[in-house]
C-alpha cells in the first residue's frame, strides 16, 4: 500500500508539471527611438520610488486591458520592474506576459500617483479584429482571466482593479491619441 501511495503522488506531481504552461522567454524589448532619448530621465524621476511600468495599447477607440482572476476587474497589462531593467522595458515585458503581444513602447504618457508609469505602445497584429473580449495566452492565465478592448470613457472606476487609474486611463488615451501620428 505505501508503495502505491508514492507512486500515485509520483505520477500526481508529474501530471501537474507536465499540464502547466511555462512562459516561453520574452522577445526582445522594443522601444521607438524617440523614447530612448527621453527614457533615461523618465528612469531617474522614478528612482525615488518602487515602481511599475505598464503599457496604454489603443485599438481603434478602445484600449487593450486585461482582467485580473482574483478580483474580476480589469487593469493595464504591466507590473513591477525587474533588477536593471528600464521603466520602458518594464512595461514591455509585462505586457508581455500578460498579453502574449511583442509591442512597441513609443511614448511616455503619464506616471500615476501610485507610481505606475504608464507608456503608450503600438501593435501592428491586428488587434482591432480581433473580438472584445479573448483569452489570455496560456501562461498568463494562472494571473489573467482574459484580455478586453474596452472604451474608457464608458469603464466605470469600479470595473477597475484599482479605481484611482481611471483616470490616468482616460488622461492617457486622450494624450496618446492627440500625439499619435
Amino acid at each position: 500500500m505505501p508503495i502505491l501511495f508514492r507512486l500515485s503522488a509520483i505520477f500526481a506531481v508529474l501530471t501537474l508539471f507536465a499540464c502547466t504552461h511555462p512562459s516561453p522567454d520574452p522577445p526582445i524589448c522594443r522601444v521607438s527611438n524617440s523614447l530612448v532619448q527621453v527614457q533615461q530621465n523618465i528612469d531617474q524621476q522614478a528612482q525615488a520610488s518602487p515602481i511599475a511600468a505598464a503599457c496604454l495599447i489603443k485599438a481603434n477607440s478602445k484600449v487593450l486591458l486585461v482582467e485580473h482572476r482574483l478580483s474580476g476587474k480589469f487593469d493595464f497589462p504591466g507590473g513591477g520592474r525587474g533588477e536593471g531593467e528600464s521603466l520602458a522595458c518594464t512595461a514591455h515585458r509585462e505586457t508581455w506576459e500578460e498579453t502574449g503581444f511583442n509591442v512597441e513602447v513609443s511614448q511616455y504618457l503619464l506616471t500615476t500617483k501610485n507610481g505606475l508609469v504608464l507608456f503608450g505602445c503600438q501593435l501592428d497584429a491586428g488587434l482591432e479584429s480581433l473580438p472584445d473580449k479573448f483569452e489570455a495566452p496560456r501562461w498568463a492565465q494562472v494571473g489573467i482571466t482574459g484580455l478586453a478592448k474596452i472604451d474608457p470613457f464608458v469603464i466605470d472606476q469600479n470595473a477597475m482593479r484599482f479605481a484611482d487609474d481611471l483616470i490616468p486611463l482616460r488622461d492617457g488615451y486622450t494624450q496618446f491619441v492627440i500625439n499619435q501620428p
